[in-house]
């Protein structure tokens, strides 16, 4: 009897802690058809990963601990949908390149952060694009070192391929989140450890923080984010700010993105609509890149672009989507649609491309598992 009594208990008391935690795996994949013309060179057309919602897998796991208080972890990784591959841009060795955190968490003091996450700028800015900076119409489509001098003189030559790029995922970082039930206040601050390494490493040395507050249809929010350690020590600003208004019958959003590095300044501004259409929804979105420094070749480096875009949802986790653009550069600008024919920052080289126009289409299917 008690051998039949201590079983019982202790069966009882496995499935009280099982039901205390948790595990779960999932994550997204999206494939689409893509056709970019840049301008006089030609065009292109491929098959491309992550146009409306980005290839990944996704592992989670947190812990009831009793009293409010919760530990979890995080983990996230770029999955190439089109070639099977792990990472767009991720260096030897990094597998969990989007996300890499572990946590404590209570309902009424916050969360506690550690690991490799996204900088505060990149939340806010991606929350205000209705394309979440993804795809052809991406926000951030003219963060681009060889096109953007701030970013270039703050970070190196180095293509966006092979670049750590602090304006939008950062290791090394510690950070704290308000607790959720501040009726609609919400924010973070970061601080990330440089470790005695280099930007283009992945070792930033930075800080920032992000506040906002989200109630009644609106939503409002400011992030900054500062690194100490790019190039020659001068610390590089990143600023992001929005405002949405929910109408009901449209979403309206207006947002400002500034990248501020000595003399040299690229100043992002969005403006932004989404209008639900039965089981799906349209996107239309007008970006404009203004760029000033200490010359006026670079202050006549300026660029727009116009986006469109329908998702239609057969599911809350299947849909399929079309996107349009059109990059429309000014003076000797090159900014352009990735996916297109290689173009040249140089001037009279074979596929020089600057002052030109960049236009794209792709379609696409994105399933959540």
């Amino acid at each position: 009897m008690w051998k039949l009594l201590w079983a019982t208990g202790f069966s009882a008391a496995s499935l009280g802690a099982a039901a205390q935690s948790s595990v779960t795996i999932g994550g997204t994949l999206d494939a689409g058809m893509r056709q970019v013309r840049n301008g006089s060179l030609g065009t292109d057309r491929s098959v491309v990963s992550g146009a409306n919602s980005t290839s990944k897998l996704i592992v989670r796991a947190n812990e009831d601990l009793g009293g409010g208080l919760s530990a979890g972890i995080y983990l996230d990784a770029t999955i190439l949908a089109d070639t099977g591959g792990a990472g767009a841009n991720t260096p030897a060795g990094q597998f969990w390149d989007r996300r890499s955190t572990v946590n404590l968490a209570h309902g009424k003091l916050g969360e506690l952060r550690l690991g490799r996450d996204w900088v505060p700028t990149h939340l806010v800015w991606s929350g205000f694009d209705p394309f979440t900076t993804l795809g052809i119409a991406s926000a951030n489509s003219f963060r681009s070192f060889a096109g953007s001098r701030a970013l270039g003189q703050a970070f190196g030559p180095l293509p966006d391929a092979q670049q750590a790029n602090p304006t939008l995922r950062v290791s090394n970082a510690v950070e704290y989140f308000l607790p959720s039930d501040l009726g609609g206040l919400y924010g973070s601050v970061i601080k990330t450890a440089g470790e005695r390494g280099t930007t283009a490493a992945g070792f930033t040395s930075g800080d920032g923080l992000r506040l906002g507050w989200s109630g009644r249809g609106f939503n409002v929010a400011a992030a900054q984010f500062t690194t100490r350690n790019a190039a020659g020590g001068e610390s590089f600003k990143d600023l992001a700010y929005g405002l949405s208004y929910d109408f009901g019958v449209a979403k309206v959003n207006i947002a400002q993105r500034r990248w501020t590095f000595g003399p040299d300044k690229t100043v992002n501004t969005l403006v932004a609509a989404t209008f639900p259409a039965g089981s799906g929804v349209v996107k239309l979105s007008w970006l404009q890149a203004d760029q000033s420094g200490s010359d006026a070749v670079q202050n006549a480096k300026d660029a727009n672009l116009l986006g469109l875009g329908y998702v239609y949802s057969f599911s809350k986790r299947t849909a399929v989507y079309g996107h349009a653009a059109r990059v429309a550069n000014k003076g000797t600008a090159a900014f352009a649609i990735p996916g297109g024919p290689p173009t040249s920052g140089v001037p009279n080289a074979p596929n020089y491309f600057g002052g030109q126009t960049s236009t794209a289409f792709e379609a696409g299917i994105r399933h959540d598992f």
